[in-house]
Formats: structure tokens, C-alpha cells, sequence
């Protein structure tokens, strides 16, 4: 009788850790589309062995604005989170805000798994919109923030 309960629980255990696997280029690739319909295709200039880049092309579009949604390196996740986001504190939305460099802002917003977007406001000013709030809800479906 106690194997019987031991099982179960060894199975649903199971079940958790392969539902928390990291995503895969091409596994990234596919949820977002089939959540958005949108083709991402990858950013090699942008990409690293340890962050792989993600973008549409056209690069800017209507519906979600310009934004990279970058891949991770499992075995370097927590560094390359602090690496993106310059250990900012997120704000209430969750949102990293990281200066672009240039004058401007970039919201990050860091999904579990191994999987981040940098989203680029049209303005460069701190301040999101629609835009951003659609693709943060269609990245959510498949990796809820972390």
C-alpha cells in the first residue's frame, strides 16, 4: 500500500521538473508563435553562447513594438539575469528599467525558465504602453514571470 502512495508522488514530482525545463531557441520560437502567430527569427548579432536574441522582422512592429526576447544559458541563468538587468530593482509591474546607453530606456522583464525580454519604448522615455502590455501578457501564457 505505501508504494501505491510513493508512486503518485514520484510521478507529480517528475511532472514539476520537466514543466520547469529551460526553453530552447527553437521552443521559444514556437510557444511565442503559437501564442502570437508571430515568427521570431533569431538576432545573431545580438546573441552571445550564453543569451540568445529573438526578434521580429520586421524588427518594429504595430502590435508589440521593437523588442528582443532572449534565451538564456541555463547553467548561467542568475548571472545573466543581473547581467541584463544591472541589478535594478524591478517596479510594481515587474518591469527592470535600464538605461539604453544612449539617453534613453529599456524595459526588462525577466519570465522563468530562462527566458527575458528587453522591450524598447518608442520614446526612450521610462513608461510603457499597450504594446508592451500585450506582449508581456502573451509571454506570460507560456512563462510567467519570475
Amino acid at each position: 500500500m505505501a508504494v501505491l502512495l510513493v508512486l503518485p508522488a514520484s510521478l507529480l514530482g517528475l511532472t514539476h521538473q520537466s514543466a520547469m525545463r529551460s526553453y530552447t531557441v527553437p521552443q521559444a520560437k514556437a510557444a511565442f508563435r503559437a501564442e502570437t502567430g508571430v515568427r521570431l527569427v533569431t538576432f545573431h548579432a545580438a546573441s552571445t553562447p550564453d543569451a540568445a536574441s529573438l526578434r521580429t522582422s520586421p524588427y518594429r512592429t504595430e502590435r508589440f513594438g521593437t523588442f528582443q526576447l532572449f534565451v538564456l544559458n541555463p547553467l548561467k541563468l542568475e548571472r545573466m539575469r543581473r547581467t541584463f538587468t544591472h541589478g535594478v530593482r524591478r517596479d510594481a509591474r515587474g518591469i527592470h528599467w535600464v538605461s539604453d546607453r544612449a539617453g534613453g530606456w529599456i524595459a526588462v522583464t525577466v519570465y522563468q525558465r530562462n527566458l527575458l525580454v528587453a522591450w524598447f519604448p518608442p520614446s526612450g522615455r521610462r513608461g510603457v504602453d499597450a504594446r508592451w502590455a500585450r506582449l508581456d501578457r502573451a509571454v506570460r501564457r507560456f512563462a510567467p514571470r519570475a
